[in-house]
Parts: structure tokens; C-alpha cells; sequence
């Protein structure tokens, strides 16, 4: 017994495994919430206008001052938005119009053709 001199009283010993293990956790977590940030962010700078949207936009924001562009306005959008119940009046309304599209200069929009355009447009929302 004379050889375990040696052994000597118990020493404590530092343990950070839990400090290490919590900062993991808040690491994780944090870039959780960055994930799900951008990804909820970018979601929503992904969601384009349809042609049917932008159709819609353009036949809203229709100058009547400027006849030929009203027009030619009018019927490239308002074909998006064609169905049974409109298509024989906008095929007779842009009959109507078409001599307002290749004059090189042109009178103003009547009042009855601008307020059945009007209509029209009121009809399709």
C-alpha cells in the first residue's frame, strides 16, 4: 500500500456543456426566424400582377382625353375580359371605333360612345 501515496483529494472540475448546449439553441432559433423572413419576404415580392390584373388596371386609368389612345386602350384590355354576354356589343362598339384608330387626325369620343365604354368597363368587375 505504500505505492498510493499519490492519489490525491477530489477536485471539481468546470462543466460549460449547458452554456454551450443554450447557445446552440439560440442559434438555431435565431436563424429560424431569419429563414422564415426572407422566405415570407420574398414570397411576397414574387406574386406578379396576372395580364388580367394589369388589363384591368390599364381600362380603369383610361384618359379620354386623348381619343386614339382611349381607344386603342380600350380594346387591346377589354379583350381579356370577353365572354358570351359582351362579346357581341364590344364587336360592335369597336367597329364603331375603328375609325378613330387609323385617322391620323380625329375628333374627340362622343358622349354616347364614351359612356358606353364606361359601361362596359363597370360591366366586367
Amino acid at each position: 500500500m505504500e505505492e498510493l501515496k499519490d492519489i490525491k483529494g477530489i477536485i471539481e472540475v468546470p462543466d460549460y456543456s449547458l452554456w454551450i448546449l443554450l447557445s446552440i439553441i439560440a442559434c438555431v432559433v435565431f436563424c429560424l426566424i431569419i429563414l422564415i423572413y426572407f422566405f415570407k419576404n420574398r414570397r411576397k415580392k414574387r406574386k406578379k400582377p396576372t395580364l388580367k390584373q394589369i388589363a384591368m388596371k390599364n381600362l380603369k386609368e383610361i384618359n379620354f382625353d386623348d381619343t386614339k389612345s382611349a381607344v386603342y386602350t380600350f380594346c387591346e384590355n377589354f379583350q381579356y375580359f370577353i365572354d358570351e354576354k359582351n362579346k357581341e356589343s364590344f364587336e360592335k362598339l369597336q367597329k364603331e371605333l375603328e375609325i378613330f384608330k387609323y385617322k391620323k387626325e380625329i375628333e374627340k369620343l362622343s358622349d354616347k360612345q364614351r359612356n358606353r365604354i364606361k359601361s362596359m368597363i363597370k360591366e366586367i368587375k
